[in-house]
């Protein structure tokens, strides 16, 4: 039993580690003046708790598909939630009238695409792509 408990060990760590090892980056838009933001303040523009930056320009969050990678990733780390507890949020807020929830789009490079092409605008990539025509907002806790 002692010696093929380090052997579990192992094994347990190796699985877990790619879960563990991807991460995502936060970027905005060029013209954005914010260079870096709390995982409060961000979780809050998501949430559209808080709907311009600290400039006052109007910040535009998008979000990927549920079932994204990065999704679950960003869920996991700015709203320390899983993507089906943000889905009710959300779910509750559309039925009370009181908000929609974020643009939704399929993968990194419409994210990126959007993030571009909108001013104030605000996503999250797997941190494998080349960031281009976007800035990288650092978050912090």
């Amino acid at each position: 039993m002692r010696k093929s408990l380090p052997v579990f060990v192992a094994l347990a760590l190796a699985t877990l580690l790619p879960v563990y090892a991807q991460s995502v980056e936060v970027i905005v838009h060029p013209d954005n003046s914010v260079a870096s933001v709390s995982k409060d303040e961000l979780s809050k523009i998501f949430l559209k708790r808080l709907r311009t930056w600290s400039d006052r320009t109007p910040a535009i969050p998008v979000d990927q598909v549920p079932d994204s990678p990065a999704r679950r990733e960003f869920t996991r780390f700015v709203h320390r939630r899983r993507v089906v507890n943000v889905e009710v949020y959300w779910k509750r807020m559309i039925f009370s009238g009181r908000a929609v929830p974020p643009k939704e789009v399929a993968d990194d490079e419409a994210v990126l695409q959007f993030v571009r092409n909108t001013p104030g605008a605000v996503g999250y990539v797997s941190s494998s792509v080349r960031l281009e025509g976007v800035l990288r907002l650092k978050v912090t806790e």
